[in-house]
């Protein structure tokens, strides 16, 4: 969401599109697995097949990340200088 931009909306629409495809896609194959030769250990196979799968660019960043120089995104140095017309935030008043 942060890098979004100008289309918030879209960014978490891709997001919840992608998860589903995974859920559809994940309990095809399990299906699959069910069906075939392996019976009942099929699905928890294809588990552990994609759980390991979803490790491997993790343990990549991992790696690279420790494996060189730090990058800085963004950093700020000073508060930003508020316009003529900013009024400062009230503080709430206790009666």
């Amino acid at each position: 969401m942060r890098f979004a931009g100008d289309a918030p909306t879209l960014t978490s629409a891709l997001t919840t599109s992608a998860f589903n495809v995974g859920v559809a896609g994940g309990s095809f194959i399990a299906g699959a697995a069910l069906d075939s030769s392996l019976g009942v250990t099929g699905p928890p196979l294809v588990g552990t097949v994609i759980a390991a799968l979803t490790l491997l660019p993790l343990i990549a960043l991992a790696v690279r990340s420790t494996s060189g120089k730090s990058r800085i995104v963004a950093h700020r140095t000073a508060a930003p200088a508020h316009a003529p017309n900013d009024r400062p935030a009230r503080t709430p008043s206790h009666h």
